[in-house]
């Protein structure tokens, strides 16, 4: 590959033993470069990390740079040991919940900018920006017209890169700093595009310990929920009896006695339905995920939630329906165990936190 012409389109590829949409819908395998959409920031670095190592026949050295002082360095790539004294690549790594846009990058064109304009550094002969989700076509468009990148620099420098490139310092863009900026090269910053990153990837030892087979295990049946109301269950069931209680102005604290009221009876089955299709997905083999996936999951909805639960309503069972349905619009994207996720799972996670009870449906003395 040469680094000189990767520019272009972030087409996502389809690895492993499915050749068809038929298998990727019946999950039997994943498309990697959804997968890597569910990467954390850090995640996202090591397997950059990783396709840099794919570059062994060009690069001698790779060194990582992270933390506070990276002075717009992430991770470096160099064609010779003489490190600064030879030619040598950055990548810059970015994840976000969106395409990259420019306003996204200002600033750190303006790091490379300064700080080899104050001599930390050499300019890069080439600076690739390598992002999880691709490139907005505005700044795809801008990375083909070098010229014009440089213009919207100094029209947005003020801006982005004034009071952000250090803690210490505002860095103005007057006297010899323009000057240098004026006769910088902007033709080295480029884009790795995912389809380009995930083909390298697949020829590293990294691969198949990051994607087995390139696939993402499927889930197996969901177990009904037993005839009887089990221990682990004590909680949620009993927030749904004072939800149907307040609504009927009857007690009620036996499934028994549903059968009177059709309505409440039908909730209560689904509830339960769903407490179980979410602790299915607790229960999802376990060397299939990262440690946490299911809590980190559970806190996503939460959090998405809560606003709509603590909202004033005119009694518990308005409240728990309208978080329930809130639930199930949301796409948590916070790991790869997301790829599994179905709305019966984020609804019940839902009865989950009411089961710890973060989420009261009833509210005493409103």
């Amino acid at each position: 590959m040469d680094p000189n012409k990767i520019i272009g389109s972030s087409k996502k590829l389809k690895f492993g033993s499915a050749g068809s949409n038929a298998a990727v819908s019946s999950g039997m395998v994943y498309p990697v470069a959804d997968l890597i959409t569910t990467f954390k920031p850090e995640v996202w670095e090591d397997f950059t990390e990783e396709w840099a190592y794919s570059q062994d026949k060009r690069y001698a050295e790779i060194i990582r740079y992270a933390g506070a002082g990276d002075m717009g360095l992430d991770i470096l790539c160099f064609h010779t040991k003489e490190y600064f004294k030879g030619p040598w690549d950055n990548v810059q790594c970015k994840r976000y919940a969106c395409e990259l846009m420019p306003s996204q990058v200002w600033v750190e064109l303006g790091k490379i900018i300064y700080y080899s304009f104050i001599g930390e550094y050499p300019p890069p002969q080439n600076y690739y920006f390598a992002a999880s989700k691709g490139l907005g076509l505005k700044l795809k468009k801008l990375l083909t017209q070098p010229d014009k990148l440089r213009s919207e620099l100094i029209a947005n420098w003020d801006g982005y890169c004034k009071k952000k490139i250090t803690d210490t310092q505002e860095i103005p863009l007057v006297g010899p700093l323009k000057d240098y900026l004026d006769k910088f090269n902007f033709a080295i910053f480029r884009m790795i595009p995912i389809a380009q990153m995930i083909k390298d990837h697949a020829n590293t030892v990294f691969y198949k310990r990051r994607f087995p087979d390139g696939s993402f295990p499927e889930r197996p049946p969901i177990t009904p929920p037993p005839a009887t109301v089990q221990p682990g269950e004590s909680r949620y069931v009993q927030q749904l009896f004072e939800v149907y209680s307040e609504k009927l102005a009857i007690q009620l604290n036996d499934p028994a006695q549903l059968s009177t009221y059709p309505e409440m009876e039908r909730h209560f089955n689904r509830s339960r339905e769903v407490f179980y299709y979410a602790e299915s997905l607790r229960n999802f083999p376990r060397d299939s995920v990262d440690p946490g996936a299911f809590d980190a999951i559970r806190e996503e909805i939460y959090h998405g939630c809560i606003d709509v639960h603590d909202m004033d309503y005119t009694d518990g069972l308005t409240r728990l329906r309208t978080t329930v349905s809130h639930a199930g619009s949301l796409a948590p994207n916070c790991n790869a165990l997301c790829i599994r996720v179905q709305t019966q799972d984020k609804q019940g996670l839902c009865h989950h936190l009411a089961n710890e009870d973060r989420f009261t449906w009833v509210k005493k003395n409103a």
